[in-house]
Parts: structure tokens; C-alpha cells; sequence
């Protein structure tokens, strides 16, 4: 699984092995202060990613890489299995416009990434 780390001023999502060839990332992080909101999605392929522009996908299993919107629509950073909870992050700068990932615990993690990003 995915695992998030605050590291200063930033909301890292660290890849693992297998992830991060799929993903072709090892992380990706986007600035505490620009998160907008964090939910939690009780399946995570329920998300609308957009077109996949780099990464791996199996539809109805998983989602890794790079998504995005026809028309300047968000840019989607995901790292998502099928019928898992997943954390969906907001943003409203750096280099992604929304991270999406499947990791443990999606409910505790979302509130420690809201305390961090200063959201109620």
C-alpha cells in the first residue's frame, strides 16, 4: 500500500516497488498549505479520474499514474485498487490538482492530514 508522509511543509505520497513502476513515480507531494480538502471514498476506482496520460491501469482492479481531464480539467496523481477506501486530496497548487490513493487506515489518515493542512 501507499503510505503518506507530512515531511515540513509538504504531503508526501511514498510509492512502493511494484507501485512506483506502475506509477512511474516513486512520490509525488503537493504543499500543505495548498490543500483545499480531504475525503475519504469508500471504493477507490469510484473516483473520476479523467484519461490516463502515463501509469498502468486494469479496469475493475487498479489505477497508478498520471490522470487527467479533457479540457484543463484537474490534474489526478492515483494510486488506487478496486474496492478499497482511498484518501482523495484537494489542491489548489503545485504540481497536482488532486492525489488519489488506497492506503491503510483511509479515516485516521485523513484526519491527520487535515490537522497538518489546518482544515476543520
Amino acid at each position: 500500500m501507499s503510505s503518506l508522509l507530512v515531511d515540513d511543509d509538504r504531503l508526501v505520497l511514498c510509492l512502493s516497488g511494484v507501485q512506483a513502476v506502475m506509477g512511474l513515480a516513486r512520490q509525488v507531494s503537493v504543499p500543505l498549505a495548498d490543500i483545499t480538502s480531504v475525503t475519504v471514498v469508500p471504493d477507490g476506482l469510484a473516483v473520476d479520474l479523467g484519461l490516463r496520460v502515463g501509469g498502468t491501469g486494469i479496469p475493475r482492479r487498479l489505477a497508478f499514474g498520471r490522470y487527467r481531464k479533457l479540457r484543463g480539467g484537474p490534474r489526478t496523481f492515483a494510486a488506487l485498487y478496486a474496492d478499497q477506501p482511498a484518501i482523495v486530496i484537494e489542491s489548489s497548487g503545485g504540481d497536482w490538482d488532486r492525489i488519489a490513493a488506497t492506503v491503510e487506515d483511509a479515516e485516521g489518515q485523513a484526519a491527520r492530514v487535515r490537522a497538518a493542512a489546518g482544515l476543520s
